[in-house]
C-alpha cells in the first residue's frame, strides 16, 4: 500500500491510499463512512488484491487526513459537487497509473454510498458495477431531509456531536456506544481507540447540508445508471433502519430500469466488513466483481 496526495480544482490537498497489483483485472474505487477513513478498508483492499484487483480510496473532505486541508467533518469550498469530483479524479489517475483499460467498480459504505449514488448519478459511464453497502436513508425521503438541514445553515459550523446516538438502543445494555456497528468486540474497540473515528471526529451541519445538495438531485437521476448496482447491507443495521434503507433503494433502482442484487445479512450490524461474518461478505462481493470483470 502506498500513500498519496493531490491538490484538487478547490486548492484541497486530499490524501489517498493506493493498493496496486501487477495486471491487474479490474480497479475498485472506494468512498468511506462518516467519521472514519480509508485505512480502515486495508484488509478489504489486500482480499481485493488477492483476486486481482487494484484498489485506490480517498479520505474524504473532513475525514482521515485530508481533515488537516479542511477542518475535521468540514467538507470545504466547493461542497458536495467538489467530493464527487474528487473521487472522479482519483479514478482518473489510478486508471491512468494502470495503463490499460480494466472495468472500474465504485464501493461505498454508509455515508460514502450517500457519495457513491451522487457519483453515479453524474459518472457511471465506463463503470462496471457499483457496491452501496449500508445505505443510511430513504431514498423516498431524502428530499425531505434537505429543507430540515437548510434550516440549520446558520450553525453549519457547529458539529453534530451525537448524529449516531441513537443507532446504539437497539443494542442495549451495551459495551459501548458503537456496539451498533459490529458484533465483533475487537473491531468494535479499534474503532473507539481510532484517533480518526468516531466522537472526536463528528461531522457538522454544513457537511449534511453539503452532502445532501448532491445526494437528492441524484433521486431523479437513477435511471441513468447504467451499470449494475450490488446492494448490501445488515438486517440488523440500525443506520440503514434495519435493511429498510437499502432494500428500498434497491426497489427504486429496479423500477428506474437499474440491474441490481440485494443481499441482507442476517444478525449482522452497520460495518460488514468488520463484523464477524466478513469473510462471507468480502468474498461474495468479491465474487460478484470478478462475475463483471468476464
Amino acid at each position: 500500500m502506498t500513500e498519496r496526495t493531490f491538490v484538487d480544482a478547490f486548492g484541497v490537498e486530499v490524501f489517498s491510499r493506493w493498493w496496486m497489483v501487477d495486471r491487474p483485472i479490474g480497479l475498485v474505487l472506494v468512498s468511506h463512512g462518516a467519521s472514519e477513513h480509508s485505512g480502515r478498508y486495508d484488509r478489504f483492499a489486500r482480499a481485493l488484491n488477492a483476486a486481482g484487483f487494484a484498489v485506490v480510496a480517498l479520505d474524504l473532505r473532513g475525514h482521515g487526513h485530508t481533515a488537516s486541508a479542511t477542518g475535521r467533518g468540514i467538507m470545504g469550498p466547493g461542497g458536495g459537487d467538489a467530493v464527487v469530483a474528487d473521487l472522479h479524479e482519483l479514478r482518473t489517475a489510478a486508471e491512468s497509473a494502470i495503463g490499460n483499460a480494466v472495468p472500474v467498480f465504485l464501493f461505498g459504505h454508509s455515508m460514502g454510498s450517500l457519495v457513491a449514488l451522487a457519483y453515479l448519478a453524474k459518472h457511471a459511464e465506463g463503470l462496471a458495477g457499483s457496491v452501496l453497502c449500508g445505505f443510511p436513508a430513504d431514498i423516498d425521503g431524502v428530499a425531505a431531509l434537505a429543507p430540515l438541514l437548510a434550516g440549520k445553515a446558520a450553525a453549519r459550523d457547529q458539529p453534530m456531536a451525537d448524529l449516531l446516538g441513537d443507532n446504539n438502543k437497539a443494542f442495549e445494555p451495551a459495551r459501548t456506544r458503537y456496539d451498533w456497528l459490529s458484533r465483533d468486540a475487537g473491531e468494535v474497540d479499534r474503532y473507539v481507540a481510532d484517533p480518526m473515528c468516531g466522537d472526536d471526529n463528528p461531522l457538522t451541519y454544513g457537511y449534511l447540508i453539503d452532502l445532501f445538495d448532491v445526494v437528492v438531485p441524484a433521486r431523479a437521476k437513477l435511471a441513468s445508471i447504467g451499470c449494475p448496482i450490488l446492494v448490501v447491507a445488515g438486517d440488523r443495521d440500525p443506520a440503514a433502519a434495519m435493511g429498510a434503507h437499502p432494500t428500498r433503494l434497491a426497489e427504486a433502482l429496479r423500477a428506474d430500469g437499474v440491474e441490481v442484487d440485494l443481499k441482507l445479512y442476517a444478525d449482522a450490524r452497520h460495518e460488514l466488513l468488520n463484523d464477524t461474518n466478513r469473510d462471507q461478505v468480502t468474498a461474495e462481493i468479491v465474487d460478484w466483481l470478478v462475475a463483471r470483470t468476464r
